[in-house]
């Protein structure tokens, strides 16, 4: 829908590419590879409009920088292109729920693996609420985390005719998503011309939903009918993702274009100043410290050299002078350099620029999520990090003869269970820094025995006085349980009665093997006995660790 005087962009250019590839495997019958094809595709798109957001990112941030230095020139289009961000953010939204909602009525769950080393650690993701709708945010943390990857029913070529284009029959549908898609564009473009004005004839938005055009029957369609008609879920998904990038296309045209109309002939504003960008104000020694210095008003034809740590650097195709240095001395470091611009008279601009960041020695931290000691034959949470880093490129290691350490939910988050035996246990955290694993830190903990467990004779426990003898019969259970001040967890049957020796007063009964209920001798002893007598159990306990533990109860009779 563009002016003729607007050809096609680059990127229009490999967006109807990638759309005729989606097209062409459509053509073919829906054979496994063609499935794969579609979430290849889908996922290339989304990659696409994931580095499109970026440079419109950029952009935005450059115009607010110029409306800093000179809000009087800058104001008009600024405002311009901010209500052109408005308009674009709901339109791509409003394809993103259509998106989700397509994908909800596909799929009623996804299982979705998100280690790519691990294929084991697989997150379930259930659509469904309790009603039985579809969580729309559910599916979209799907969507972001797996792409089209994990969509089972791509092929699935029923559910999209009656989605998008409705049950009615003819070549000019009436309801339907797609229906309302279209309104959307349309109207979408209508308010962006409108805002850009006159100007207008120098973009081409793209977007062309009121076109017809030939089927394969070589007749006029509509545009509904052409991407949504007995067309498989796959081709559809793609299509909406077309339409995003298309969308996102349009916005980038519009914002650089007003961008460029604030001046013309001079440097992009009244005045410009150098920024470097560093990846990180924080460095572990023998890291890598690097930063994208450049124009302040972003312009990827103004050409320029950097004079920095007796290195020149020369601006790339981007408008972009990236340096980067070995950092070995530690603590705080300023870097200072001077940029050489040509001023459009042919001359040339110096600025001197500065920059500050923080070289540390490689450390790192675990805490452990409930005391300071790790206990022998359970699990003991704990939470690894180190300053200045991501947790995703945070490793932890140690010595698999001391335990076991397995990944718990949560970055950085681990379960450690050492052996009975292990005293202590050393536990290594490394770092991914420049691609390569490096050791930040080593610390050391102990190793304790997790405290003896009580028992509990029926409704007594030890130390108990006055118990009824009416109370304990053959068949009463003896339990043994973990001290009830003890926080961590033990699994359930980890803590088990193996043997009892029991006193009755004076009467000492025969051993219980392998059971943790009171036989008729005791109870016969129980009941015969006086008032004020003991009943005496000491328990020999086999515990989560493996080990046996003696334990000893004590309860005073009453009558």
């Amino acid at each position: 829908m563009g002016a003729t005087n607007c050809p096609e962009t680059p990127r229009q250019r490999m967006i109807t590419m990638m759309y005729l590839v989606y097209t062409a495997m459509l053509a073919l019958n829906v054979s496994a590879e063609v499935v794969n094809g579609f979430k290849t595709v889908g996922n290339a798109m989304t990659r696409s409009n994931e580095n499109l957001q970026v440079k419109l990112d950029d952009t935005y941030e450059n115009f607010a920088l110029a409306l800093k230095n000179s809000p009087d020139k800058v104001q008009v289009q600024y405002d311009k292109a901010q209500r052109v961000k408005v308009l674009s953010n709901e339109m791509e939204g409003y394809i993103d729920s259509i998106i989700y909602t397509f994908v909800g009525q596909l799929e009623s769950k996804a299982k979705i693996n998100y280690d790519p080393t691990n294929p084991k650690l697989v997150r379930e993701i259930d659509f469904r609420n309790p009603d039985g709708t579809t969580n729309l945010d559910s599916v979209k943390a799907a969507m972001q985390l797996g792409g089209f990857s994990w969509i089972n029913k791509i092929d699935n070529n029923h559910i999209g005719t009656p989605f998008f284009i409705g049950k009615a029959e003819g070549d000019n549908p009436t309801s339907g998503a797609a229906v309302d898609l279209k309104k959307k564009i349309i109207e979408y473009k209508q308010k962006v011309k409108e805002i850009v004005g006159e100007d207008s004839v120098h973009i081409s938005l793209g977007l062309d939903v009121e076109r017809e055009e030939l089927n394969s029957e070589k007749k006029l369609t509509s545009w509904e009918m052409l991407n949504f008609n007995n067309t498989v879920a796959g081709a559809a998904l793609v299509t909406l993702t077309r339409m995003k990038a298309e969308t996102m296309n349009a916005e980038f045209d519009v914002v650089n274009m007003l961008y460029k109309q604030v001046s013309k002939g001079d440097f992009t504003f009244s005045d410009f100043k150098m920024m470097s960008r560093p990846k990180s104000a924080y460095v572990m020694r023998g890291g890598t410290y690097e930063t994208a210095i450049m124009v302040g008003a972003y312009d990827k034809d103004q050409k320029f050299n950097v004079k920095i740590g007796g290195q020149t650097i020369y601006s790339d195709e981007n408008g972009t002078a990236n340096y980067r240095i070995v950092c070995n001395n530690v603590g705080p470091q300023t870097l200072r350099g001077v940029a050489y611009v040509s001023s459009p008279d042919g001359g040339t601009e110096e600025r001197e620029f500065t920059d500050e960041f923080y070289v540390a020695e490689p450390s790192a931290n675990i805490s452990l999520d409930n005391m300071n000691v790790l206990y022998a034959g359970i699990e003991n949470p704990i939470t690894a990090s180190a300053p200045g880093m991501n947790s995703r490129d945070i490793r932890v290691q140690m010595d698999a003869a001391a335990g076991k350490l397995v990944p718990s939910q949560g970055e950085g988050k681990y379960n450690v269970t050492p052996s009975a035996n292990a005293k202590k246990i050393d536990i290594s955290v490394y770092g991914i820094i420049d691609g390569q694993q490096k050791l930040l830190n080593t610390l050391h903990y102990r190793v304790k025995p997790i405290p003896n467990p009580v028992l509990k004779v029926g409704q007594y426990t030890n130390g108990d006085k006055k118990a009824s003898r009416k109370d304990f019969t053959e068949g009463t259970l003896v339990l043994a349980t973990k001290d009830p001040g003890f926080d961590f967890k033990i699994p359930n049957g980890s803590i088990r009665i193996r043997t009892m020796n029991i006193t009755v007063g004076t009467k000492t009964c025969a051993p219980i093997e392998n059971s943790n209920k009171l036989n008729a001798e005791v109870a016969s002893a129980i009941r015969k006995a006086n008032r004020g007598d003991n009943l005496v159990i000491s328990a020999t306990v086999q515990m989560p660790d493996g080990k046996p533990r003696e334990v000893e109860c004590v309860i005073k009779l009453a009558k």
